[in-house]
């Protein structure tokens, strides 16, 4: 990411070391705490208004329409896209970009309409709107950060978007929560940080190199400027600090993951010796619970606060955040004996506040403020970048931590700081909060419960640890040309055969020998008329599956028998059949036999598919990292649940079957009855097919340039699994090998 500023000397109490839970030490000359919408939108309207040279924003999820100041007789333009466009058409100098996360289906509906038309195409050309899809499957870009002419810099867990702003009150009655399309939205809790000086100029080469990696151009370093852009009004809480940047990034187009963010987190909860307080959104990584289940289970443990929501939004978060939550407290309970972990949600009134900050305070010596949620994703899937601030031997710093953790309190508890810090010095940490719960401001403690209805225990399926992807491509290091070769050869290979047999199908007709075709029209149509044949394609499934041929090939084979429908119903029941079978031989052998026959390449499908249960079996199916039969074989042998085998299988399956299918319908067809609607549509289809292999290739080629090899080779494994099946068929006299 180039050349960076000269790191700060530590102090010998620090825990920050980089390149190991860290990835930058630096000096910040100013540092604020915002606290809420409110307080960060009117800050970073004001430091936007002084930019001269360069804003850079990175974003999960940006919403032009967001107001930034939303009090009588705020300054104009309120909202952020009016403001964005204002300054660079009154700026000649001045470079906007933003960055966002390009998102999955799953979370566009929430999202403003056409964010790349409105944004880019149709406002100031140096107003530049990206959206970053540079990202394993499954993957976001989490980060939150805005850097103004490299001379300050915010960042923390708050979004530019719509159902993001409240102020510290949290008001269930507040008319001023209230966006384009979410009307009196619930009160919304989260923490940002403002700072200047040499880690302002840190974040800021983070940010370029992110442009850089999302669109291939690099941005220039902003020219200096006398004055920092210094939100007016808000006044230092900190001054001339060290702070540390901890970043997760996940491996991707052959650079190595980056899991900071994690190693800190186990770091200063094992350096804790009094208190932790935490404000997180979710409480759903095993990393960490593994760390404080270690320090419960110690008779030095410190209390532990945890702040969170007391409510999931929607189904989906509710069977697998909430789940998770459930679950990892009820463990972490078992290791409390003695009452020192408790999780609290914070009430107004009768609303519960939704919690989005990303906060820990521990003792009053470390203070750390971020994107990165305690679930597993943000610990090495997301990118992330958190903030950490240690006191050292500064006793100011140590007042401005402790401080602040008493103001996040106070707030949640309707009291002044003083309050808190006086009740915290006498009761400790729990029984301040217990003893200040009262009143229309409170926080309610949470009960572990066993989660009703949970219908992902352990898929991981939104929450995994890290790129699914890469642990299916990762394999022993190998030569990236020679790696290059053996899958690309493959793909070349099946889009030849897909056009050879389009073009064989458009000119059949002229070619020289119309008896054949004659014969094989005829040959069609008596088998289409068997009662029995569509009985006999399972069959021909299970033992063709077995081969090692491709199956797309007998797909493809059914639907120009039988048409896509049924013929589609048939194949796809077809190769179910045959992948339950091989997965049956595979459960019998036991994972050390198969391990054996498929060599050492092929265990990372087997934690793969262990860790991502149906989101791995649905990659399988989709990437051509493996032979089906090989897949479904070391499946078994993972002992996956046959549940995630057959629905990762199914929905991975489906697009195949319903492809190929439809070719061989065509193909037949075109073959009994040229013509240009035949032909044109099977050359179409055949174009179509084409493209998603060439996406698919490209997409394995960004996640590991240096796997694009097969993990397991189809022939040798095969071969393998046929003389071990011999060898302990009964009477062969090897006996039965040992399963798991």
């Amino acid at each position: 990411m180039g050349s960076m500023p000269d790191p700060s000397p530590a102090h010998p109490g620090d825990i920050a070391v980089e390149g190991q839970n860290c990835w930058r030490r630096v000096t910040a000359e100013r540092l604020a705490f915002l606290v809420d919408g409110e307080g960060y939108f009117t800050a970073l309207k004001s430091a936007m208004q002084q930019a001269r040279h360069s804003v850079i924003l990175l974003g999960w999820e940006f919403d032009s329409r967001t107001r930034l100041e939303r009090r009588p007789g705020a300054s104009q333009p309120d909202g952020i896209g009016e403001l964005l466009r204002d300054l660079v058409r009154s700026r000649p100098f001045l470079q906007i970009h933003l960055l966002i996360w390009d998102p999955a289906l799953i979370y566009s509906f929430d999202r403003e309409f056409l964010p790349v038309v409105k944004h880019d195409w149709l406002s100031h050309p140096r107003l530049h709107f990206r959206l970053d899809d540079s990202h394993p499957f499954g993957g976001s870009h989490h980060q939150k950060v805005v850097v103004i002419d490299d001379r300050v810099a915010f960042l923390g867990g708050l979004d530019i978007s719509s159902k993001r702003w409240d102020s510290p009150r949290h008001s269930p009655r507040d008319e001023r929560r209230n966006d384009p399309g979410f009307p009196n939205y619930p009160p919304y809790h989260d923490v940002q940080v403002v700072l200047s000086g040499p880690a302002a100029a840190t974040l800021g080469q983070m940010a370029r190199w992110r442009w850089q990696n999302a669109t291939g151009r690099r941005l220039p370093v902003p020219p200096a400027v006398p004055d920092a852009p210094w939100p007016r009004e808000v006044a230092p809480d900190i001054e001339a600090v060290t702070v540390a940047f901890a970043r997760t990034l996940p491996p991707w187009e052959g650079e190595p993951g980056v899991r900071e963010v994690e190693r800190l987190f186990a770091d200063m909860v094992t350096a804790a010796r009094h208190s932790i307080y935490i404000e997180n959104q979710y409480f759903a990584s095993r990393a960490v619970a593994r760390v404080l289940a270690r320090r419960l289970a110690e008779d030095d443990c410190p209390e532990i606060a945890t702040v969170t929501s007391g409510f999931s939004t929607g189904f989906i978060e509710r069977t697998t955040m909430g789940a998770s939550r459930e679950r990892l407290q009820g463990r972490l309970h078992s290791y409390d004996r003695r009452g020192r972990l408790a999780l609290y949600a914070p009430m107004v009134e009768d609303s519960y506040v939704k919690v989005h900050a990303k906060v820990m305070v521990v003792d009053d010596r470390m203070l750390r403020i971020g994107s990165a949620n305690l679930n597993n994703r943000s610990m090495g899937l997301d990118s992330e970048c958190d903030l950490l601030i240690e006191a050292g031997g500064s006793p100011a710093v140590a007042r401005a931590i402790a401080t602040f953790r008493d103001r996040l309190l106070a707030e949640h508890l309707g009291r002044q700081p003083e309050q808190i810090a006086a009740a915290v010095a006498r009761w400790g940490l729990h029984g301040a909060i217990l003893r200040s719960s009262s009143g229309e401001h409170r926080l309610i403690p949470l009960q572990p419960e066993a989660p009703a209805g949970e219908l992902l225990p352990e898929t991981e399926l939104l929450d995994p640890e890290g790129p699914v992807e890469t642990m299916l491509l990762g394999a022993a290091a190998v030569d990236p040309e020679r790696a290059k070769r053996p899958l690309a050869a493959r793909f070349a290979t099946g889009l030849a055969l897909l056009a050879g047999l389009a073009l064989l199908a458009a000119f059949w007709r002229w070619l020289p020998h119309a008896p054949m075709a004659d014969a094989v029209v005829a040959a069609l149509a008596a088998l289409r008329t068997q009662p029995l044949a569509p009985l006999l394609v399972g069959g021909v499934f299970l033992l063709v599956g077995l081969t090692g041929v491709p199956v797309f090939l007998l797909v493809a084979a059914v639907g120009s028998l039988y048409g896509a429908w049924p013929g589609g119903l048939y194949a796809y029941l077809g190769i179910i059949l045959s992948a339950a079978f091989s997965y049956s031989l595979g459960h019998a052998l036991g994972r050390h036999a198969v391990r054996r026959l498929t060599g050492p390449r092929a265990s990372r499908i087997s934690r793969a598919l262990v860790r991502h249960g149906i989101i791995a079996m649905t990659l399988l199916r989709v990437m051509p990292v493996a032979s089906f039969t090989a897949v479904n074989v070391m499946a078994g042998a993972s002992r996956l649940r046959q549940v995630d085998f057959f629905v990762g299988s199914a929905i991975g399956l489906a697009p195949m079957v319903l492809g190929f299918s439809l070719f061989g319908d065509l193909f037949a067809a075109t073959i009994e009855r040229p013509g240009a609607f035949n032909t044109g549509a099977l050359t179409l289809l055949t174009l179509l097919l084409g493209v998603a292999g060439l996406a698919i290739f490209l997409r394995l080629s960004r996640a590991d340039p240096a796997a694009r090899r097969p993990i397991i080779r189809p022939s040798a494994a095969l071969h393998r699994l046929g003389a071990r099946l011999w060898r302990t068929a009964p009477g062969t006299g090897a006996g039965d090998l040992p399963g798991e």
